[in-house]
C-alpha cells in the first residue's frame, strides 16, 4: 500500500495550519503518487493545499504539536476545527504490525493564527501533564505497563510478545464494585454524584461518561457530559466558547443558528468522544476486516479506500482531506474493543494416561505457577489470543435513542467481533483461527421509553414494512456471512414476550416465503433470565449444548502460509433486548467453544470452564463487554462479574445495580444531545439537527423516514375514518393541532391527519405508537363559514419557534351542526363522544384573535387549528438520502386552503366571487411574546440546563 503517515507535526502559520508528515520510523514520508508531505489548511477559505516541505522548515517549530495522526476535520457553522490525536497506547499487535487506541485528542480552531497557537499550547501542556502523571503514579495492579503516548520510535513494534504480555486496553483490568470504589479509593465525583454519596446512597459515576479510566478505579475522572464547569486547560470547550464570543460581535444573536450556541457542548463531547479509549487504529493493518479477509495487499490503494465503510468511523470527517487528494492523511479509525492475550499451554503426552480413552487435560501455564510443577516432560506451546470488536456506523447512536432497526434494514448496536487464536511470532507456517460473531437489536421497529427501568417495548410500522426491513436485514448478514443461526436471550415473559413473539412471527413469514436465498433462517429462543434464575449463568452452556450441531457446522476459519484452509460458513447473531449484558455472557460461551475446538485441533484438550488457570480468557471478554455497554449505554456492563470469574455474588448485584442508576440517568438526560453529535459527526444529518434539538430537546431518526412514516398514517386514516364509498379521496396531510380541540394554543401539540373529500374535512387525532386513529372529527364542507391561514406563533423561547416565515397555519371556522361529527375508538363495540369537545371554546381569549368573528354568534361556531410542520430535514446522509427542499411552509398551507376551497365550490355546484380564504395572522410575534409568560420561560430554562 501507499505510505502512510505515522507522525504529524502541526505548526499555526500566519495563513493557515501546516501540517508536516512523517513517514515510518521517522523517515521522510512518501505518500501515493509523490503526494505531498506538507499541506496547509486556509484559515479563511479552510481549503486544504499541498506547500513545499521548505515552507515548514522555515517555520518556528518550538510551539509545533506532535500527532500520530488526524481524527479529521470538524466544520460547525462558519468554523472549522481539526481534531489531531496526540496520545495513543499498544494495545495489541497483529502479524507483528501494532494496533493503538486513541488516548487522546486535541481540538484546533482553524479561524486565526492566534486561537490555533492557544490551542496548540494547551494541549502541549495537557499531553506534558499527563506524561508527568504516567511516570509519577504508577499503575498500582500492573506497574511496568508504561504508555507510548511519549513514543520516540514511530511506528515501533514491541521486540517480544512477552515484552508487552500485560500490555493491555485500560479497561483490561476488572471492575471492582462502585461501592468498593467510593469507600477504599476515594473516588472524585461530579456535584450531583456527590449529593447521592452525601446521602448514604450509591456512588454514581459523573454522568454520561464515555471511556474507562485508568485501571485504579473504574469511575475517577471520568470525562462525563457533566452540567459542571470545565477544568481550566479543557481544549475543546475553551475553544468553542471563543468561537461563540466572536461571533456574537459579529451578528446579532437573533441571527445565531442553535449550532453556534451548541458548539461549546458539542467540541467537548467530540473531543471526549475521541478520547474515550473506544477508538482504534492501525497503520498497515487494516481493523475494519476479518483477519482472512484482509486486502491491504491488493493494489495500491489508499487505507480509507481498502477499509470497510460500515466500521469506518471518522469517515466524513477526513473527507476534506480525501476530496482534496491528500489520501494518506486519512487514517480510518474503528470503534468498539481490541484486546489480546498471551498464554502457554502445557499439553501432556498421550502415553503419559495409557489406557486412558480420553486425551489427557492440558493445562494453562499461569503467571503465578511455576513451569516445573506442571506434569513432567509436558511440552508447552505458546499462543496469542486477539478479540477485535467492530462497531457499525450504520443505525449509530446510544441505548434508548436508537433501537431495533432502520428502513434499510440496519439494527442499532450491530458489532461484529472477531477471536483471533495464533503464536504470538505469527509464523505463516502455523494455523491462525479466526471466529467471527454479530451482536445486533432484534430486526424490527420498536421503541422504549428511557423514563422507566424496564420500560415496555413499543411496535411501530405496518407489518408491510417490518417485513420489509426484516427482509432486508437477513439478506445483508447472509451475504455477508452466509448461513445465519439467530438467537434472541429475551424473556418468554412479562413486557419483552411482545417484541420475542414479533420476532418469531416474522422469522415464520420469512422462511415461508422462500427463506433468504432460499435458505431458512433458524431462530433460537433462548429464555436467558429464566434459563438462568438464581444467578446460575453458567447455564448458558444449555444454548451450546443446543446449538452444537449448528456449530459445527458453520465451524471457523483457518489461514496457514497465506491461505485459507477452512472458512467459516455462517454466524451466529445474537441479540437481548439492548444487546450488552445477556448477549456479552451468551458470545464468551460461543467463544470458549471456538477456542476450545481450535485448541483440540493442534493437539490439546484444554477445558475452559472447569480451569482455574484460564481466567484471563473470562477477563478479556468481560473487558470487550464493558467496552460495548459503554459505547452504547455509557456504563459497564451489567453481569460482568461473571463473565470475568464465573461467579456471581452480592457484590455484583450491588455493582449492577449502580451502572443501572447511571444508566437511567443518562438515559434521561445525556443521551438526547449524545446522539445528536454523533448523527452530525458521522454526516447523517445537518447543523438542523441543533435547531431540531434545542426546541424539543431530542432528534428525530434520520435512519427511518419520516415521511413513510406520515404517508402510512394518512393512508391509515383513509381506510378507517371515511365510510362512504361515494367519497372522494382529494388530498391528505400531516399537521400540528392543540391537544384541547377549539383552541389555538394549549400546549403540547399533537401531530395528526388532516384529510379532505369532497364531502367532508376530517381531522385525525393518530396514535402513532400503534398506528390507529385515536379519535376523528369530520367537519361537512357545507357547514365551513370560513379559512384563515397565515403566522401562527405558540412559542418565543428558540429563534427557530420565533420566526414569523417558518411558523405558519389555519383555521378552519364551521358551523356547529348534525353533519359534523366526532368519534372516538375505544376498541370496543362502543363510540364514545366526548360533551366536552362538543362545547363551545372556553372564554380564554383566543377568540379575539380572529377579527372577522367579531358580533357573530359563538356558540354556534366552532374552529379546529393546524399548524404546518417543519419542511426543514436534518437528513443530509448520502446513504440515507436527503429530502428535498424548497417549498416554504406559506406555499403549503396556502395550497391545502386552496384545495378545501376549491372542493366546497365543486360541491356547491356553483361560482361566487367572495372567498372563504383570507391571509392574515393566526398568532403574530408580537401576540405570542405577549402570551409567554415568566413560568414558561423559567421551565424552559430548567430544561435546557439538564438536557442541553
Amino acid at each position: 500500500m501507499p505510505g502512510l503517515l505515522r507522525k504529524l507535526v502541526i505548526v499555526a502559520a500566519a495563513d493557515g495550519l501546516i501540517l508536516h508528515a512523517h513517514g515510518a520510523n521517522g523517515t521522510r514520508y512518501n505518500g501515493s503518487n509523490n503526494e505531498a508531505s506538507s499541506i496547509q489548511i486556509d484559515y479563511k477559505s479552510k481549503k486544504i493545499s499541498a506547500v513545499p516541505t521548505s515552507t515548514f522548515q522555515s517555520l518556528e517549530t518550538h510551539n509545533a504539536l506532535e500527532s500520530w495522526g488526524l481524527v479529521g476535520l470538524l466544520s460547525v457553522a462558519s468554523y472549522s476545527f481539526l481534531i489531531s490525536i496526540t496520545q495513543r497506547e499498544q494495545v495489541a499487535q497483529i502479524q507483528g504490525r501494532p494496533v493503538y487506541a486513541v488516548a487522546n485528542v486535541a481540538v484546533i480552531p482553524v479561524s486565526s493564527q492566534a486561537d490555533a497557537l492557544r490551542a496548540i499550547t494547551q494541549a502541549r501542556n495537557e499531553v506534558s501533564q499527563s506524561d508527568s502523571d504516567a511516570v509519577s503514579e504508577p499503575d498500582e495492579e500492573n506497574p511496568d505497563n508504561v504508555t507510548d503516548a511519549a513514543e520516540t520510535e514511530i511506528g515501533s513494534v514491541p521486540a517480544s510478545p512477552e515484552r508487552d504480555r500485560d500490555a493491555r486496553h485500560a479497561r483490561n483490568t476488572s471492575v471492582s464494585s462502585i461501592a468498593e470504589d467510593v469507600i477504599e479509593k476515594r473516588v472524585r465525583f461530579g456535584r450531583f454524584a456527590a449529593n447521592w454519596l452525601s446521602r448514604k446512597n450509591l456512588g454514581l459515576p459523573r454522568p454520561g461518561a464515555l471511556s474507562q479510566n485508568p485501571p485504579d478505579s473504574p469511575f475517577d475522572e471520568s470525562p462525563a457530559l457533566s452540567r459542571e464547569d470545565p477544568p481550566a486547560g479543557d481544549v475543546a470547550e475553551a475553544v468553542g466558547k471563543e468561537a461563540v464570543k466572536s461571533e456574537l460581535e459579529e451578528q446579532g444573536k437573533g441571527e445565531q443558528s442553535q449550532a453556534m450556541d451548541l458548539l461549546p457542548k458539542l467540541l467537548r463531547y467530540t473531543k471526549l468522544l475521541f478520547s474515550s479509549h473506544n477508538f482504534f487504529f492501525a497503520y498497515d493493518y487494516d481493523l475494519t476486516r476479518s483477519f482472512h479477509a484482509q486486502e491491504l495487499s491488493k493494489g495500491q490503494l489508499p487505507m480509507h479506500k481498502a477499509v470497510d465503510l460500515q466500521y469506518f468511523w471518522n469517515h466524513h470527517l477526513v473527507s476534506p482531506f480525501i476530496d482534496s487528494g491528500f489520501h494518506s492523511f486519512a487514517l480510518p479509525l474503528l470503534q468498539g474493543f481490541v484486546g489480546q492475550k498471551e498464554f502457554t499451554v502445557a499439553a501432556p503426552k498421550q502415553e503419559l494416561s495409557p489406557g486412558s480413552e480420553e486425551q489427557p487435560v492440558a493445562q494453562i501455564i499461569g503467571e503465578s505457577q511455576d513451569a516445573n510443577n506442571v506434569t513432567t516432560q509436558a511440552p508447552k506451546h505458546n499462543f496469542l489470543l486477539t478479540l477485535v470488536s467492530r462497531r457499525s456506523v450504520n443505525r449509530p447512536g446510544v441505548r434508548y435513542m436508537r433501537r431495533g432497526v432502520d428502513d434499510e434494514g440496519n439494527t442499532a448496536n450491530t458489532v461484529e467481533t472477531e477471536q483471533i487464536l495464533s503464536v504470538p511470532d505469527w509464523d505463516p507456517s502455523h494455523n491462525v483461527y479466526s471466529y467471527l460473531q454479530v451482536r445486533g437489536s432484534i430486526p424490527l421497529y420498536f421503541s422504549q421509553s428511557p423514563y422507566a427501568f424496564k420500560p415496555i417495548p413499543n411496535m411501530h410500522q405496518s407489518a408491510e414494512m417490518n417485513q420489509l426491513a426484516f427482509g432486508r436485514h437477513f439478506r445483508e448478514m447472509s451475504r455477508r456471512y452466509g448461513k445465519i443461526q439467530a438467537v434472541s436471550l429475551i424473556d418468554k415473559h412479562g413486557g419483552e414476550l411482545k417484541v420475542g413473539e414479533q420476532y418469531q412471527r416474522y422469522t415464520e413469514f420469512l422462511n415461508k416465503n422462500g427463506g433468504i436465498d432460499g435458505v431458512p433462517l433458524n431462530l433460537e429462543w433462548f429464555d436467558f433470565h429464566g434459563e438462568c434464575r438464581g444467578m446460575k449463568f453458567e447455564n448458558v452452556s444449555r444454548l451450546v449444548d443446543r446449538l452444537k450441531d449448528t456449530l459445527n457446522d458453520f465451524g471457523y476459519t483457518s489461514v496457514k502460509d497465506a491461505t485459507i484452509i477452512r472458512k467459516q460458513t455462517g454466524i451466529v447473531r445474537t441479540n437481548c433486548m439492548d444487546c450488552l449484558d445477556r448477549t456479552g455472557v451468551a458470545q464468551c460461551a460461543f467463544g470458549q467453544w471456538a477456542l476450545e475446538h481450535q485448541l483440540r485441533e493442534e493437539g490439546i484438550n484444554l477445558d475452559f470452564g472447569g480451569d482455574s488457570s484460564t481466567q484471563w480468557f473470562n477477563i478479556l471478554w468481560a473487558d470487550n463487554g464493558d467496552a460495548i455497554s459503554k459505547q452504547y449505554s455509557s456504563t459497564g456492563a451489567l453481569k460482568g462479574d461473571y463473565t470475568r470469574t464465573r461467579k456471581r455474588d452480592y457484590r455484583g448485584a450491588l455493582n449492577d445495580l449502580g451502572l443501572t442508576l447511571t444508566r437511567y440517568y443518562n438515559n434521561i438526560v445525556n443521551d438526547y444531545f449524545s446522539q445528536a453529535c454523533i448523527d452530525y459527526l458521522l454526516g447523517n444529518v445537518s447543523e438542523a439537527v441543533f435547531d431540531e434539538f434545542s426546541m424539543a430537546l431530542q432528534t428525530t431518526d434520520p435512519g427511518i423516514s419520516v415521511q413513510k412514516i406520515r404517508q402510512n398514517a394518512i393512508d391509515t386514516s383513509c381506510k378507517i375514518v371515511i365510510s362512504s364509498p361515494s367519497e372522494e379521496f382529494l388530498g391528505g396531510w400531516t399537521m400540528l393541532t392543540p391537544r384541547q380541540p377549539n383552541t389555538l394554543r394549549t400546549l403540547p401539540f399533537e401531530e395528526s391527519v388532516l384529510l379532505l373529500t369532497d364531502a367532508a374535512v376530517y381531522n385525525c387525532r393518530f396514535d402513532w405508537e400503534t398506528d390507529k386513529v385515536r379519535s376523528f372529527e369530520r367537519i361537512d364542507l357545507r357547514s365551513i363559514v370560513h379559512i384563515q391561514y397565515g403566522t401562527y406563533v405558540t412559542s418565543i423561547l428558540t429563534d427557530s419557534q420565533s420566526d414569523e416565515s417558518r411558523n405558519v397555519g389555519l383555521v378552519i371556522v364551521y358551523r356547529d351542526g348534525d353533519d359534523n361529527a366526532l368519534r372516538v375508538n375505544t376498541r370496543t363495540l362502543k363510540t364514545d363522544i366526548s360533551p366536552a369537545a362538543l362545547e363551545p371554546a372556553s372564554q380564554n381569549g383566543e377568540w379575539d384573535l380572529i377579527s372577522w368573528l367579531r358580533g357573530r354568534k359563538r356558540a354556534t361556531l366552532r374552529f379546529g387549528a393546524f399548524k404546518s410542520l417543519p419542511l426543514d430535514n436534518p437528513r443530509t446522509s448520502p446513504r440515507l438520502g436527503s429530502v428535498p427542499g424548497g417549498v416554504r411552509e406559506l406555499d403549503r398551507v396556502r395550497s391545502i386552503c386552496s384545495d378545501i376551497e376549491r372542493a366546497m365550490l365543486a360541491g356547491d355546484g356553483q361560482n361566487t366571487e367572495a372567498s372563504v380564504v383570507e391571509h392574515a395572522d393566526i398568532i403574530s410575534l408580537a401576540d405570542a411574546k405577549k402570551r409567554t409568560g415568566i413560568l414558561e420561560h423559567l421551565v424552559y430554562d430548567i430544561k435546557k440546563m439538564v438536557w442541553a
